[in-house]
């Protein structure tokens, strides 16, 4: 009997290696289009497009599954418009496409420009949030796909996943609030917006124009090549130093915490700055609470 039940553990723990064994390992946070091709069958890799649905029935990659990009952020009606949802409600949402905190994520945009990578990021920091490990961006997004390396696309509905249970454990330590920054924090600033909106020559209507202040610029559209892929490593460094950024390690904001999600990526993901954090109300929210500073830099 004993040696029937030391039998049958071993099988199910070389059944439990063969599995771990099989499950794809990614390369790191950004993946390039040839690497997907190779690996996007892989057993338990997930492909997490987030276009928007009527984009998404146009053109995905053939087996993604879809979470549009204005599905991982809050309503109009809430009191902080495009900020991070409960992350039970999104966690939710991702068990609902059979996605667990364990599974293996590639985030997929359509490519058009700095704007989607930095919606790539802004994915990437919310699964950040969540305390999901295995994640990466694809470089580029369905058009780098597709163009660049051969992909192809499909058209339609997405495919239909068993649910699963998915259990965040939150890291509030990669986000920045209101409160701290106006207490005081030990990190540079790094504002992603425009140079206009930084000097504040311009601004949405409603908001003072400027800055926090003592805040960097590096504009987030700097950080990606015409060809709509990020630039390499080094040339990010060397935009980060140009800024003032020399260690990393930022407080990262724009208007709403979508532009600043692509600084805050290359800052943490690529650079490898642990402590870079996302200010998720940025300016929407500083601008608009009267008892906190706005730096003007050019008043004409």
């Amino acid at each position: 009997m004993n040696r029937r039940f030391s039998m049958l553990l071993m099988t199910w723990a070389l059944v439990f290696m063969a599995k771990v064994s099989l499950a794809v390992q990614l390369p790191g946070p950004l993946v390039e289009g040839d690497w997907l091709l190779a690996h996007q069958k892989d057993p338990g890799l997930v492909l997490l497009d987030i276009q928007e649905r009527p984009t998404y029935l146009r053109h995905h990659i053939p087996g993604s599954v879809n979470l549009p990009y204005s599905r991982w952020r809050t309503g109009p009606e809430s009191k902080r418009p495009a900020s991070l949802p409960p992350l039970q409600r999104l966690a939710e949402r991702l068990g609902a496409l059979g996605i667990t905190r364990d599974t293996p994520v590639v985030i997929v945009t359509t490519g058009q420009g700095a704007g989607d990578m930095a919606a790539a990021a802004r994915a990437y920091w919310s699964l950040d949030v969540l305390g999901h490990e295995q994640k990466a961006v694809l470089d580029g997004g369905l058009i780098s796909y597709v163009k660049r390396f051969g992909g192809r696309f499909a058209a339609g509905p997405p495919p239909k996943r068993q649910p699963a249970r998915y259990e965040p454990i939150p890291r509030p330590e990669l986000l920045a609030t209101k409160d701290q920054l106006a207490r005081g924090v030990d990190q540079p600033l790094l504002d992603a917006r425009s140079v206009e909106e930084h000097l504040g020559l311009v601004a949405p209507p409603g908001d003072r124009p400027g800055t926090i202040p003592g805040a960097h610029n590096l504009p987030f559209d700097w950080l990606v090549g015409q060809d709509g892929r990020l630039r390499p490593r080094e040339q990010i460094r060397k935009l980060f130093a140009f800024a003032g950024i020399h260690q990393g390690g930022a407080v990262h904001f724009c208007h709403t915490g979508n532009r600043a999600a692509l600084t805050w990526f290359a800052d943490r993901a690529l650079l490898g700055n642990q402590k870079a954090r996302l200010y998720d109300g940025s300016m929407m929210e500083w601008a608009k609470d009267s008892r906190l500073p706005v730096e003007r830099k050019l008043d004409l």
